[in-house]
């Protein structure tokens, strides 16, 4: 008995002496653990306040009509971010600052936002050591390329509908947001031009003082406050007219883009209707090499509605578009003056192309064919009097110039598009995959049928982006994003 007592005691002993042990080794483990959790909570929280600052500093670029001037908006918007995002004392810490550099030189047509930011973050066990806080420091950068940048806005007849609970119509909307949405853009750097579409094609040339009036005292924001809309949906011509001023301008430096607008399907092929073959009648002329418009005007769903044409497929005006108008130059045809829907009278047949060159015949509506509103099948040569073969080929023809513009192997322009939703029959809203494709979104990556296939075929081709506004109330939002995507960029 008195052996088990002696073993007893002297179990307890070493039980003492290894606890003892073992909080020597454990607690300072704890302590130093609570000092690097510490650490870390404080340098994430510096990192993300870092982002931010950079990203914001980067879009402020665009405010002010200097080089200078943006850089000091860049600047201080910056500093304010941090600010915000990192509160004084957070975690304890302290001594936070952050520097502001803004880069506009080392790399044409491209400036960089470098934040630099440094905190004390304190320490506890590390005390014993004499260590009473670390230094902390993060560096995020922001780019921002200079944009040459076509905005082809849709003023269409289906723009003029009141939206509900705003008292206003979709094209009064769309102007006040478009407008907004050039604000994103900064004067003297980046590259704006205007290109506004209905069935005829306005456009208005690309400049850096795209806030200065011009000589008749116009801005592309007073341009675009002076828009109306009327009449049909010619997107290709409008695509096309767009990536001509790319061509035009011819800077690869910059970023490049289309930003392309629409509240429903195309239905308008331009072309050159002076071509033989088209079965065109006796006494019926029109000017050779000049473009002119055939419409879809009703019934696009169906192989019963009407179709109109020969219409100007340009015109000089915003603000009374000469949509509507019989081609200029044409003489002795049964479309002239107020008879457009005759024009399947005078011009039985599409051509093959339309007058930039793109098939009309597809590859879209053929692979798209299973979920196609549009039954009437596209034969070579489509008949102009069926509303459904107009649509078809204005599709392909905008499918087909997207695809020109993303294979740009000099430029390697985006598109960045936006689809208005409505309250209309399917026939006319907006064709969505269509707008994802020719964007490229990245998002049909996700896709598991035809969007699949069409993600695959271009994967090597610049990626856009798809943006939709379920309604015109919400095109605002819809242009905020197309405009945070197309130049700012995180780099560290």
């Amino acid at each position: 008995m008195q052996t088990f007592k002696n073993r007893k005691k002297r179990s307890r002993g070493v039980a003492i002496v290894l606890t003892t042990l073992t909080m020597a080794v454990t607690l300072p483990l704890i302590g130093l653990g609570f000092d690097v959790a510490t650490l870390y909570v404080v340098k994430s929280k510096l990192s993300a306040a870092a982002d931010s600052a950079a990203l914001a500093g980067a879009r402020a670029l665009s405010q002010g009509s200097t080089t200078a001037a943006q850089t000091n908006s860049a600047v201080s918007t910056a500093q304010s971010f941090f600010s915000g995002n990192f509160p004084a004392g957070y975690w304890r810490s302290s001594g936070a600052s952050a520097s502001v550099v803004v880069d506009s030189t080392s790399f044409p047509n491209y400036r960089t936002v470098t934040v630099t930011a440094t905190a004390q973050a304190p320490l506890y066990f590390l005390r014993v050591l004499k260590q009473q806080s670390s230094t902390i420091n993060v560096i995020s950068k922001a780019g921002r390329r200079d944009v040459m940048l076509m905005m082809v806005l849709d003023r269409s007849s289906s723009m003029t509908g009141v939206v509900a609970g705003t008292g206003q119509t979709a094209c009064d909307l769309m102007k006040a947001d478009a407008a907004t949405f050039v604000n994103y853009f900064a004067p003297g750097r980046d590259q704006l031009g205007l290109v506004a579409f209905g069935s005829s094609v306005f456009f208005y040339p690309s400049t850096t003082s795209f806030t200065t009036p011009d000589a008749n005292g116009n801005t592309i924001q007073s341009l675009i406050g002076q828009l109306t809309c009327g009449d049909n949906t010619s997107s290709a011509a409008a695509i096309a007219t767009a990536y001509q001023e790319l061509k035009n301008v011819n800077n690869p430096n910059r970023m490049n883009v289309i930003m392309f607008m629409t509240d429903g399907r195309p239905n308008g092929v331009t072309a050159d209707y002076s071509l033989p073959g088209l079965g065109i009648t006796d006494g019926c002329t029109m000017l050779a090499g000049t473009p002119g418009v055939i419409a879809q005007w009703a019934g696009g769903a169906v192989p019963n509605g009407s179709t109109a044409g020969v219409m100007n497929a340009t015109t000089t005006a915003i603000n009374f578009p000469n949509d509507g108008h019989s081609l200029t130059g044409s003489s002795g045809c049964k479309f002239n003056g107020p008879n457009l829907t005759n024009v399947s009278q005078d011009i039985p047949n599409l051509p093959t192309k339309d007058f930039y060159g793109n098939s009309l015949a597809g590859p879209y509506s053929q692979l798209n064919s299973a979920t196609w509103p549009y039954t009437t099948a596209f034969n070579r040569i489509g008949a102009v009097s069926i509303p459904q073969q107009i649509v078809i080929a204005s599709t392909n023809a905008l499918d087909n110039e997207a695809t020109q513009v993303r294979t740009d192997a000099t430029l390697h322009p985006y598109i960045y598009d936006v689809a208005l939703l409505g309250d209309g029959p399917v026939s006319d809203q907006p064709d969505t995959l269509l707008l994802q494709k020719i964007a490229n979104d990245p998002a049909l990556a996700g896709d598991t049928g035809v969007g699949l296939t069409f993600y695959q075929s271009q994967i090597n081709q610049p990626h856009g982006y798809f943006a939709v506004a379920p309604d015109a109330s919400q095109l605002a939002v819809a242009f905020d994003s197309i405009a945070m995507q197309i130049s700012i960029r995180l780099s560290q």
